[in-house]
């Protein structure tokens, strides 16, 4: 059997004018309002970004801790941190004052000296920012808190390091830092690694010369007994021997 399909009439669509004079004031006020919402929470965002201010001086805030110095720059760590989450958003950290940062994570250091957590915001998560000035001002904070406590902070001097060379791509402010971690006195305890990263980077430098002395320097002295460690100085001060002699032969 058959079944015709009755054909349904078409709707037809009602003109915007036939529509109540109440209605559309309404429609045009809430999109004014979702507009200017919109706008006003762009502007705050902005404000608030520029809301990290350059800390108190550290007496203060320990005058305030009332004795309790470390619980204090806790407190003021997580104060800074939530500074990157405002209006119910995440902030990039381009946006973030790093001169004020700086200075704050030097000076929580000072109100908990024991702490290696400001040196490691400073390597680890404020520098991972695709601005090369933001990126050398935490290198900056990073050295001068290794110049106050070498044993405790050689890590992230190393750290750096890699961040000068890989990041800045500035190869001797790479080396200047490895250079402090490689003289540091034998009586500061450091793994090997650290203080190779100059040797590493001195052949990348192509100052061949200088650390082939190094390597015989240290070889020779008998300072070194690790037998891992004095089989990777041998073979460093192989492959530069070869670099150095396959240039001199390009001489000739």
């Amino acid at each position: 059997m058959n079944l015709r399909l009755r054909k349904q009439p078409r709707q037809r669509q009602r003109p915007c004018s036939s529509l109540p004079v109440w209605l559309l004031g309404g429609l045009l006020l809430a999109l004014a309002l979702q507009t200017g919402s919109h706008q006003w929470m762009e502007g705050q965002r902005k404000v608030s970004e520029q809301q990290l201010t350059p800390p108190l001086n550290p007496a203060v805030y320990k005058l305030l801790s009332l004795g309790s110095e470390k619980l204090m720059s806790y407190l003021l760590i997580l104060r800074l941190q939530l500074h990157d989450n405002q209006l119910g958003r995440n902030l990039r950290y381009r946006h973030l004052d790093y001169h004020a940062l700086s200075q704050w994570l030097l000076m929580l250091y000072q109100m908990n000296p024991k702490s290696d957590y400001p040196a490691f915001l400073a390597s680890r998560v404020y520098s991972q920012v695709r601005d090369p000035r933001k990126v050398r001002q935490m290198v900056s904070v990073i050295e001068t808190l290794f110049d106050q406590n070498p044993q405790q902070h050689w890590r992230r001097m190393t750290e750096a390091s890699v961040l000068a060379k890989h990041i800045l791509k500035d190869l001797p402010l790479a080396l200047r830092l490895a250079d402090k971690v490689a003289d540091l006195p034998a009586q500061v305890q450091i793994p090997y690694w650290a203080r190779d990263m100059k040797l590493v980077l001195l052949d990348e430098l192509n100052e061949l010369e200088t650390a082939q002395l190094l390597i015989s320097s240290m070889l020779q002295q008998g300072q070194i007994s690790d037998p891992d460690e004095i089989r990777f100085l041998q073979s460093r001060l192989l492959k530069i021997q070869q670099k150095l002699s396959a240039q001199r032969q390009k001489i000739r």
